[in-house]
């Protein structure tokens, strides 16, 4: 590794002090050395032996041992553990999974600057390559459309008192982020507790923050924890600086959750946390004020000499003031050193001469270098003065070696030094980086007596920069900030002159760099004054040594960097995919040791197991089959019936009992598109016509008249239950509604229960009770009025008319009344009806409490292609897509419909023939379970003998996967058969895929399977999602991607003529299967159909608060101003109203006011009936007064907002969860339920469920009698008895016939009946001790469906909850567990399901209500939508509800503003994939075909999409991939599979561990591992064997890292393992020699496909675009002795060059990422190395989750949830 010199002379880790708080026993100070010294000790291979004087700088106290702070240690240290508990359950996750613009997260500047000093390539003093290691960290963000702000509080940068060298490059970094960055960065705040601070948290309210969770002392690291806890106490989540890493596309880092504890430590330590970092700002404040500072013996350094001088060359004036509280000390720029105010008098004349000297645009380099020189060595030559006047330093006691090592530097060797440094800068200013790259490596170092003057060099440098800051009339270029000093070069040109010089190596220096190194003496000179620091030439005046020689490790790896060239490998698809660039590579030639070398390994033919000389059986014959329609045997035939039976069950739960089963016929295709269109012709009827006609018409009149007596017969009654019982009435009158066919009668209904429903609204307005006027009366009325008026307006007539109107007049509405019928009676009019009267207007009523029945434009004409509803536009849309054999995009909201087009496809395939395939793609397997129920339910075909209509095909189970003609399957396994070279021609039975929630293409795992069916497939596809932001740009994609395909099929066609005529035969078999399309539409409908609602609940004083959340809520001022308001940001027409009225009262002069009153708007004014449309518009016009106040007066619209917001508070997450029963029995009350409550936890939602039937049993007892426990042990007593005796007289009659014996048997039945009667009643459940509803599934179905559960693991516990109502569901659960949950909660018998995310996919699991228990950095927009589509769907709720339990409130704002992520792809290619690939290509019996698909999979992939930088990437990691794959023996040189192929391409979702296995195996260690023992005359394995293979297991599968901040805790878990035991040793050696391996393929394919960067961007900078190429320096023979570039970095960046990195450090994995060429877009990620030890960005070792050995020893879920998340 570079080495990295510091002055840092602290090496404690923080609060390590003795302790005798008992938090202390947890923290383990006594871990290895990685976790102190990685961030508190740069590596001391420089200047370690230089930093133990004592006199040389004054050391900072750790923070126990000041006196001041000695109180505070405990808190401080309880504060340490705190933030590592919390760090070491943080969990690992995509940073920018539901990131948006709209959104922004902080990084603290501090943690940025430790962050990248700690990068382990970094040499000190290097300061180009820092700021390349800083750019490229916040450029990896830019990238990724991440937006983001960085703030450097003033007080941190008193941490950085002792060390000048950081406190410069601190300086630098932030005026270099200013001035050539577009980066926001804030400097204005002091500290995290400031109240400036506090106001920006609450006006921008950021998504998370980057910090460090250890500084660089341990002042900095209590500074850091105290800035975390105040940011997870503001809900501001942490995620670790040096955690992070990324990939191509996404960012990943350790996301730690705020939590209750966190505020509740803040606010108890505050005022302790606030006294704390007082005492720290004073204490450096005091230091500042120490105006010398002893450097060597009596050389004292006197600061306020420095100030002096730094101010007379350069403007500004500092007003330093320290406040009472600590914490506000400055107006300007300077925040350490105060000013003396004698020096402003020379500032004036002193600005004036280097502003001659240095003119307009002068570089910055040359500006600090000549100020920084000439300062140190006036000041330099004044402290020797003045030293001379207490001591002869030439004299001593002291033994002489003694003495030298403290002897200091002559006022001419302090020259010298000075003029090397200006001839360093010269070559910084002149030499293109490309020249600088091949700087020679010394090993030399600074003699130890230097570095106090090298500090006071860094002082100056930084004084000059805070004043330079201040400048207001000088303007400096700062592009050469970054570059500001180069120490490495600076030693080089020392060494030379000092050593290589002196052996009389004379170098010419060159006339340009001469004279611009003469001028820049000069200028030092001059602003020296009468000072005579010597001339330029000769540079070296002096004799002493000023480098020392150190033994310094060896960076990088020892791997041989072998001859470059790639192994020539012969293949059409190499050539068709990468052919552009292969020929710009080296190859090796044939008879090249490496290519005679590769292994000779016997072809893979798919024929025999990996390890024996059994049949080989691929992926899908290694499934379980269940059962299957060709099955022969017996019982299998029995399983499959019971099945059968099974999916009709579920079936029913999902469509409802009343949807018949469709008969399929083949050749019966639908009407074709449009017909409903077409014009009928005009044509003579026949008599055959008019018979029917008439016939039709006796038959409406038969039923015309059956129905008005069917009304007849049941209107007295229904008027009779509506009075005595409302809802009850009303449902009955509803239900009659829906069954009748007739319009008249139905008509005639809707009069009835108008006129009921205004009598029942009388009776109760006369009533003396305020209470009892029931406003569900009158929102019935309303709804009687809106259908009579739009459904029946052709049966109205006049007097119907005014009795509409009468009814409107009575309660209130005179508007309306008047627009319906101007001839109200004046009789009507002279009454007293107020009393009657709602008191609100007809508009305000119809937005408040109609909002649910407010109609949509709907169609009527109906669709001949769909017989159960009349499809909207969208979906008509969709019927002809599938009816023209055209693919499709489909988004459309939850609810909306948009499966339906799906089922539409299924019964085309089915009528089409009987060898079409239509396949459905679903992401889980409760979906899969979901659409197989629904096809059962939906349709049944006659088909040949073995063929079935549906089949299933999981990685758990398939039956009649081959043999069916609807296949529903998970993506995996359908990319099984794709890629099964002996399953293609069942491929090319497929006529359509439906993919549904396609929006899985953009997860993180499992996402690139998806894209590769949809590149894979030739059919048309149908992609269903509610949750895609961008379906233009994935809609564009598949039209390529279809392009492509009709490109093939076109070549096909033409190239072969046989296969033509072929073809043609085919044809005339299927001549009614259409030909496919290859267009693709997109096909958007935005409109949700029932509205939702949120409310937040927060528990105070035992009582549950559920406030009502209005959308606007969670806007902020500046977001509207920056973004306006979300599209999708939408209100229920309740919340339109509730909007206008929090208006009116924050601005009661609102000029607007009387304009948007509902009563006057335009589209309600006098309407009856007020339309979504007119709700939607008085919506926008309401959002856009918003937009206008921010422009009129941003505060009103900071008080709207405020207004809004609802009161939270917040809980302890345990009292949460204790008071959960009362939360559903809240809910129960409000009825709100059915409900699904969500949570990512799943030991949560198995304890949640039991506390609830806990809950129940409790209110039972309770509500029960007493005694009633005693007489139902009575009853099933003497029922068992009875069943006893019974079964002895059927026993003894069945031997004897006696007639006693027969009256005996039937006086026992009946007493058993009479026991059961009377036992039922103890049995059954008070309605307040149930969640159930018994009138909705009868006991035999109950019984039936309950029975899945027999056998299953927990079944009993699972029976019991659902018997009271309750439910979990959670991926855990077995499949027939979570098919009856699902099924009860449908068919309303459940009515609370707690569970994780597994129903967020498209499980139709209607609700009225969905409820967020729980918060996870898991849980994002994108399955916040997911989930809160579940309540309201249509059809069942009117409206939906989404509760808020225990959700911070900035979570929520986010929720509701921001938008769901784009869909950008994934990294689509792997080297077990490329292996796959290949086999295809090798053993397909079309071998066009498999080309074709391969190449599509290559080239198309929706990260390169429009990313020609990406496509190039792809195409070089595809040949890595065949490099590597043919070097390990696994291809031969024709790229046909070999040796272990099939094990890691069946293992291939388990990459690298695939690659270890083989590795492993071919040793035969897990042979010599498993060797049993004989016990008992029984063979089995040892204790200690079974644990060690756990252990090997657990390394190479499923790995889990945790943060290294874990292993700072000293718990131990006595029942579980926290972190994994490392690896055996032998296996351990074996890993280790794969991993070699793979060094050294990928650091040689590096360095082979060097010559392919792009050199020029390699120059620059990455975020600011500074170029630091230019032509190369040919004249000067110093600098092409300097620079000889002798070692090899051909393929590393030329800024890491500056660190001494060479090539040898490509074959070092752990850093090759931030070393290596950046326009190489190869990363190492997707390199299949095994590390055994992972490091972070620092160094630090990052441990293995223990998760699998922990369970495997405790068999506990409940441990393993806790102690290893």
């Amino acid at each position: 590794m570079a080495s990295v010199t510091t002055m840092l002379n602290e090496k404690s880790s923080p609060n390590n002090s003795e302790s005798e708080s008992e938090s202390d026993s947890e923290i383990d100070n006594d871990d290895d050395s990685e976790t102190t010294e990685s961030l508190f000790s740069f590596d001391q291979s420089e200047e370690e032996d230089h930093l133990s004087s004592e006199e040389d700088i004054i050391e900072e106290p750790a923070s126990g041992h000041l006196p001041c702070l000695t109180e505070y240690k405990k808190i401080l240290n309880e504060l340490s553990l705190l933030i590592w508990k919390t760090l070491s359950k943080s969990k690992m996750v995509n940073l920018l999974q539901d990131f948006v613009e709209s959104e922004f997260f902080l990084i603290d500047g501090d943690s940025l600057f430790i962050t990248c000093v700690f990068n382990v390539n970094f040499k000190e003093g290097q300061t180009l390559h820092f700021f390349y290691i800083v750019e490229q960290f916040l450029h990896d963000f830019i990238q990724k459309e991440a937006r983001f702000v960085i703030v450097f509080f003033k007080d941190a940068e008193n941490m950085y008192f002792n060390y000048p060298e950081l406190l410069a490059l601190r300086t630098i970094l932030i005026q270099h982020l200013e001035y050539n960055t577009d980066v926001t960065i804030y400097t204005e705040f002091s500290n995290c507790l400031s109240p400036e601070w506090e106001i920006f948290l609450k006006e921008c309210y950021p998504y998370f923050l980057i910090v460090s969770e250890e500084g660089i002392t341990p002042h900095q690291t209590d500074f850091l924890n105290i800035f975390i806890i105040h940011a997870l106490y503001q809900k501001i989540n942490i995620v670790p600086s040096s955690e992070i890493e990324s990939d191509v596309l996404r960012i990943y880092g350790h996301y730690a959750s705020s939590c209750y504890l966190h505020k509740q430590f803040f606010e108890k330590h505050e005022i302790q946390l606030r006294h704390v970092l007082q005492v720290y700002v004073r204490e450096y404040y005091q230091k500042s004020q120490e105006t010398e500072i002893v450097l060597y013996g009596h050389l004292k350094l006197n600061l306020g000499y420095v100030q002096k001088e730094v101010m007379t060359h350069l403007p500004g004036i500092i007003n330093y003031q320290l406040g009472e509280d600590g914490f506000e000390h400055q107006a300007d720029t300077s925040y350490l050193f105060q000013m003396p105010p004698w020096l402003l008098k020379s500032i004036n004349q002193t600005l004036s001469l280097l502003q001659n000297l240095l003119p307009e645009g002068a570089d910055i380099r040359s500006v600090v270098c000549s100020i920084s020189c000439s300062v140190t060595l006036k000041l330099y030559k004044k402290m020797l003065h003045n030293a001379q006047d207490c001591e002869n330093l030439n004299t001593g006691t002291e033994n002489h070696n003694m003495q030298d090592l403290k002897k200091p530097p002559t006022l001419n060797e302090a020259a010298d030094l000075c003029r090397m440094h200006c001839l360093s800068v010269i070559f910084l200013q002149h030499l293109p980086l490309s020249q600088r790259a091949k700087s020679r490596i010394i090993t030399y170092i600074w003699d130890r007596t230097l570095l106090p003057f090298l500090n006071m060099l860094k002082k100056c440098t930084f004084f000059i920069l805070k004043q330079l800051k201040a400048r207001n009339n000088w303007d400096v270029n700062f592009t050469g900030l970054p570059d500001l000093t180069d120490t490495s070069l600076w030693k080089n040109i020392a060494y030379y002159y000092e050593i290589e010089y002196n052996r009389g190596l004379n170098l010419g220096l060159g006339d340009t760099l001469m004279q611009e190194y003469q001028k820049l003496w000069n200028i030092v000179l001059t602003l020296s004054g009468d000072e005579d620091f010597g001339g330029p030439i000769p540079i070296r005046t002096t004799t002493r040594l000023f480098l020392t020689q150190k033994e310094t490790t060896p960076r990088g790896s020892n791997q041989e960097i072998q001859k470059l060239g790639l192994i020539p490998l012969k293949a059409e698809i190499i050539e068709d995919y990468a052919g552009d660039i292969l020929s710009e590579l080296p190859f090796l030639s044939s008879d090249d040791p490496a290519v005679i070398s590769l292994s000779k390994k016997k072809e893979f033919d798919e024929l025999r197991h990996w390890h024996s000389f059994r049949l080989l059986s691929d992926d899908f014959e290694r499934t379980s089959c269940n059962s299957d329609a060709k099955s022969k045997d017996a019982k299998e035939r029995r399983e499959i019936q019971k099945l059968h039976l099974f999916y009709h069950i579920l079936g029913k739960s999902l469509m409802g009992s009343n949807r018949s089963v469709k008969f399929i016929t083949r050749g019966t295709l639908p009407p074709p598109k449009n017909s409903s269109m077409k014009k009928k012709t005009k044509h003579q009827k026949t008599n055959a016509e008019k018979f029917i006609e008439e016939n039709q018409k006796r038959q409406l009149a038969k039923l015309e008249k059956r129905e008005e007596e069917r009304w007849n017969n049941l209107s007295l009654h229904i008027e009779k239950e509506i009075k005595e019982n409302f809802n009850s009435g009303i449902k009955r009158l509803e239900n009659f509604l829906q069954t009748c066919p007739v319009k008249s009668v139905k008509f005639t209904a809707e009069m009835v229960g108008l006129d009921t429903c205004f009598k029942l609204w009388m009776e109760c307005c006369l009533k003396p009770e305020a209470e009892s006027r029931d406003i569900s009366i009158i929102i019935n009325l309303m709804k009687k009025v809106y259908i009579l008026h739009e459904k029946y307006s052709e049966l109205l007539q006049n007097i119907h008319r005014q009795k509409l109107a009468k009814y409107l007049k009575y309660i209130g509405f005179d508007n309306l009344a008047y627009s319906l019928c101007p001839q109200v009676q004046e009789s009507d009019t002279k009454k007293d009806i107020s009393k009657y009267s709602v008191h609100m207007g007809a508009a305000r009523f119809q937005l408040t409490h109609m909002s649910p029945y407010l109609f949509r434009e709907e169609r009527s004409d109906p669709d001949p292609r769909v017989h159960h509803f009349i499809p909207d536009t969208w979906q008509r849309e969709l019927l002809d897509v599938v009816d023209n054999n055209e693919s499709a995009v489909i988004v459309a909201p939850t609810s909306s419909g948009k499966t339906y087009a799906s089922y539409y496809c299924m019964e085309k395939i089915l009528r089409e023939s009987d060898e079409g395939v239509v396949v459905y793609v679903a992401p889980t397997k409760a979906l899969v379970n979901q659409v197989v129920g629904t096809v059962y339910s939906l349709f049944t075909k006659t088909l040949p003998k073995g063929l079935v209509v549906c089949g299933v095909f999981t990685r758990d189970y398939r039956h009649d996967t081959l043999n069916c003609q609807i296949l529903v399957t998970v993506p995996q396994c359908l990319e099984i058969l794709l890629l099964s070279p002996h399953r293609q021609q069942w491929v090319k039975r497929m006529r359509y895929v439906i993919f549904d929630e396609v929006h899985c293409l953009g997860g993180e795992i499992g996402a690139e399977v998806w894209e590769h069916l949809l590149v894979m497939i030739r059919c048309p596809f149908l992609a269903l999602s509610a949750t895609i932001s961008n379906p233009e740009h994935l809609t564009e994609w598949l039209v390529l991607i279809k392009r492509y395909w009709q490109h093939v099929e076109s070549t096909m066609e033409n190239s072969d003529p046989s296969q033509n005529a072929l073809k043609v035969s085919k044809k005339q078999q299927r001549k009614r299967i259409e030909k496919p399309s290859y267009r693709v539409r997109l096909v958007w409908y935005k409109e949700r159909y029932n509205d939702l609602e949120k409310y937040v609940c927060s528990l105070k004083d035992n009582d549950f608060i559920i406030e009502h959340y209005h959308p606007c809520a969670a806007l902020t001022v500046n977001h509207i101003k920056k973004y306006g308001i979300p599209l999708d940001l939408g209100f229920s027409p309740r919340e339109s109203i509730l909007l206008y009225d929090a208006m009116v009262h924050v601005w009661p002069e609102w000029t607007r006011m009387q304009e948007l009153e509902p009563e006057e708007f335009s589209c309600f004014k006098n309407k009856i009936v007020i339309t979504r449309a007119d709700a939607k518009k008085y919506e926008e016009e309401l959002k856009k007064e918003i937009i206008r106040w921010i422009q009129l007066d941003p505060s009103k619209v900071n008080q709207l907002l405020k207004y809004l917001k609802p009161q939270n508070f917040d809980n302890l997450e345990i009292e949460s969860q204790k008071m959960f029963p009362c939360f559903v029995e809240k809910l129960k009350e409000m009825d709100k339920l059915p409900a699904i409550f969500f949570s990512y936890n799943i030991h949560s939602v198995e304890i949640l469920a039991s506390r609830l039937l806990t809950n129940l049993i409790s209110k039972q007892i309770t509500h029960n009698d007493p005694n009633s426990e005693r007489k139902k042990k009575n009853l099933t007593k003497k029922l068992r008895k009875a069943r006893s005796s019974q079964k002895r007289n059927i026993s003894t009659f069945l031997n004897s016939d006696s007639g006693a014996r027969i009256q005996r048997i039937i006086l026992l039945a009946a007493e058993i009946k009479e026991i059961k009667k009377n036992l039922k009643k103890y049995n059954e459940f008070s309605p307040d001790c149930t969640y159930t509803d018994s009138t909705v599934v009868d006991n035999q179905t109950l019984a039936k469906i309950l029975r899945r559960l027999k056998g299953t693991r927990q079944g009993y516990k699972l029976h019991s909850l659902l018997k009271r109502g309750i439910g979990y569901h959670h991926g855990s659960m077995e499949y027939k567990q979570r098919q009856v949950v699902e099924m009860l909660f449908r068919q309303k018998h459940v009515k609370v399901v707690i569970a994780t995310s597994s129903l967020a996919l498209g499980i139709n699991m209607p609700c009225k209500s969905v409820v967020f228990i729980e918060d996870s950095v898991f849980l994002n927009a994108l399955n916040f939508r997911q989930m809160s589509g579940r309540a309201g769907r249509r059809g069942e709720d009117l409206i939906g509800n989404v509760f808020f339990y225990g959700i911070p409130l900035p979570k929520i704002e986010r929720f509701l503003k921001s938008n769901v992520p784009k869909l950008k792809g994934q990294f689509p290619l792997s080297i077990s994939l490329v292996l796959r690939l290949m086999l295809l290509i090798a053993k397909a019996d079309d071998k066009e075909d498999a080309k074709a698909k391969a190449l599509s999979v290559l080239q198309h992939s929706l990260m390169s999409f429009k990313q020609p930088k990406i496509k190039c990437m792809l195409k070089f990691y595809f040949i890595y991939s065949l490099q590597f794959l043919a070097t390990e023996g696994y291809l031969n040189s024709e790229c046909i599979p070999t040796g272990y192929s099939g094990l890691v391409s069946h293992l291939h979702y388990h990459e690298p561990a695939n690659f270890v296995l083989v590795s492993l195996l071919e040793k035969c260690l897990f042979h010599k591992l498993c060797i049993p023992i004989n016990i008992d005359g029984q063979k089995t394995f040892s204790q200690d064997v079974m644990e060690t293979l756990v252990v090997v297991l657990a390394n190479l599968f499923g790995r889990r890292y945790l943060p290294p901040c874990v292993k700072n805790l000293k718990k131990k878990f006595a029942h579980s393992v926290k972190i994994l035991d490392a690896l055996p040793k032998e296996f351990a050696t074996v890993v280790e020699e794969h991993n070699n391996r793979i060094r050294e393929n990928f650091g040689s394919f590096l360095l082979s496909i060097s010559n392919l960067a792009d050199m020029r961007k390699e120059y620059q900078l990455p975020l600011s675009e500074i170029d630091f190429s230019s032509k190369e320096c040919e004249d000067s023979e110093l600098v092409s002795h300097l620079m000889p570039g002798t070692e090899s970095r051909t393929a590393v960046s030329p800024f890491a060059c500056l660190s001494d990195i060479t090539d040898q450090d490509l074959f070092d994995m752990d850093v090759v990422n931030d070393v290596k060429l950046r326009t190489i877009y190869v990363n190492v990620e997707n390199v299949p190395f095994l590390s055994l030890v992972k490091c972070n960005r620092n160094g630090r070792k990052c441990p293995l989750n223990g998760y699998a050995l922990n369970f495997y020893k405790t068999g506990s879920l409940s441990a393993l949830t806790v102690d290893n998340g």
